[in-house]
């Protein structure tokens, strides 16, 4: 039988785990891209089963083990965001590795978050796949076993502790073979008593906070964690109710003062007869998965060429600054500029020349403007635009100047900037105050381009 859709040990059909091993689940609405990957991973060894449906998917993971769920995210029946956590809460051990698109890498990193492996960025290649698939498949059958092994591990530890009078000796050795268990693994392991301090410590939890063992045991975890004593009163709260808190992330404090990320799973541990005797917690150091998700994040947001955010964040973070413009009376300017003949330059002196071109572009915008207060953005082909918080129109102007010359100083041939410089005014709505800058970068454009053009106000002249 399966339980609120979630399959137990005693539920899984009775397969070999070499048998699950090479059993894969495809989920895509498009037909031609499942047959693709189905003869691509048949051809490689692969056991697959396709669907374009999401219900249909589910089903099957229900009734069958797979070893590897590889879906889309983008789907009309169902988010493949709902699809990962449906397939997780139905079989934890599966693996899974998405397919996005670049612009659906946030939903990518929530898939992670949820427990995914992998994901590939459309438009992929075979290989890709292949190897998303393999690490995949290879992850979730070390887990099957490391499970297997847990589970005839455990039943070794209870005979051992049954017939505990007539086999001391074996008892002692199982509990060294433990020990060195503890010890082999990179992972943090801390018991922590009922007076709230550190009373096992093994070598991984040493390493991570980087306290000598005679130092480290006999603290309070509070001083371990970031969040201090009112965290783990927290974390206390959550045991009394659950008895087990999985997947906990959190700062831990390090010896030399620095910050470490982690994922913890507190459980309780009960003595022969039933009653508390410590917690148990398991810390997995996550400083390079933070580190993955904080590139993603940049790589979501910035154009990849020039260094300057795209044009997906511009809108938002223009929306963002004219509300606060709006609600504390401050000022807000906008530059919108692109570059003059750059369309003859890029078709006589070819594409690479032309990315040198608007490197150059982006430079100048990030050596002009002031560091963590104004921003700069790849507008789009050759057009930039430069939100300047706090900044009045000759303020504005100012700044517009110091990025045309700086650009004309790096002697793209004829190369020059038309800027538009327009401040924020009682109003106007996003759109509009974009609107005022491009027809005011036009005007400069008409007027001959090198220049920088703002309202009720003369063109001026190029220097």
């Amino acid at each position: 039988m399966v339980e609120d859709g979630k399959k137990s040990l005693a539920t899984i059909p009775e397969d070999t785990t070499e048998q699950v091993a090479n059993r894969v689940l495809i989920l895509d609405d498009e037909p031609g891209i499942l047959e693709v990957l189905s003869q691509h991973l048949v051809g490689a060894g692969y056991e697959c089963t396709s669907t374009t449906s999401p219900d249909r998917a589910l089903d099957l993971l229900r009734n069958e083990r797979f070893a590897l769920l590889l879906t889309d995210l983008r789907m009309p029946e169902m988010d493949g965001l709902e699809v990962v956590r449906r397939a997780r809460d139905i079989d934890p051990e599966l693996s899974i590795v998405v397919v996005s698109a670049l612009t659906e890498v946030t939903q990518a990193i929530q898939c992670m978050r949820l427990g995914a492996e992998d994901y590939v960025l459309k438009p992929f290649n075979l290989q890709d796949i292949s190897r998303s698939v393999s690490r995949a498949v290879e992850k979730q059958r070390a887990v099957t076993e490391t499970h297997e092994y847990q589970e005839r591990l455990r039943q070794r530890v209870e005979v051992a502790a049954q017939e505990l009078e007539r086999v001391n000796q074996e008892l002692r050795e199982t509990k060294q073979y433990l020990e060195n268990l503890l010890e082999s693994t990179v992972d943090g392991i801390i018991t922590i008593g009922k007076d709230e301090t550190i009373e096992f410590a093994n070598g991984g939890a040493l390493a991570m906070v980087g306290y000598r063992k005679e130092t480290l045991l006999g603290l309070p975890i509070a001083r371990l964690l970031a969040g201090g004593e009112d965290e783990f009163l927290n974390i206390q709260r959550l045991l009394n109710q659950y008895d087990y808190l999985k997947n906990y992330e959190t700062e831990i404090l390090a010896h030399s003062g620095g910050h470490v990320p982690v994922n913890i799973s507190f459980s309780r541990v009960d003595d022969a007869r039933g009653e508390f005797a410590s917690t148990l917690a398991i810390c997995k150091d996550i400083t390079e998965q933070k580190r993955l998700e904080q590139e993603l994040m940049e790589m979501s947001v910035k154009d990849a060429l020039t260094g300057l955010y795209n044009q997906r964040s511009f809108f938002e973070r223009l929306e963002n600054e004219v509300e606060r413009a709006k609600r504390q009376k401050r000022p807000l300017s906008l530059l919108l500029f692109d570059i003059d003949k750059f369309k003859q330059y890029n078709d006589t002196r070819g594409h690479l020349e032309g990315d040198k071109v608007l490197r150059g572009a982006g430079n100048a915008v990030l050596e002009c403007t002031r560091e963590h207060v104004d921003i700069g953005f790849r507008y789009g082909g050759d057009e930039f635009t430069v939100i300047l918080p706090e900044a009045e129109e000759p303020q504005a102007f100012v700044i517009a100047e110091r990025i045309r010359e700086t650009f004309r100083k790096y002697r793209f041939d004829e190369l020059s900037l038309s800027i538009g410089c327009v401040s924020y005014r009682e109003g106007f709505t996003v759109r509009s105050f974009i609107e005022k800058a491009d027809a005011l970068m036009y005007e400069a454009k008409r007027a001959g381009g090198n220049q920088v053009c703002r309202p009720a106000a003369h063109v001026e002249a190029p220097k």
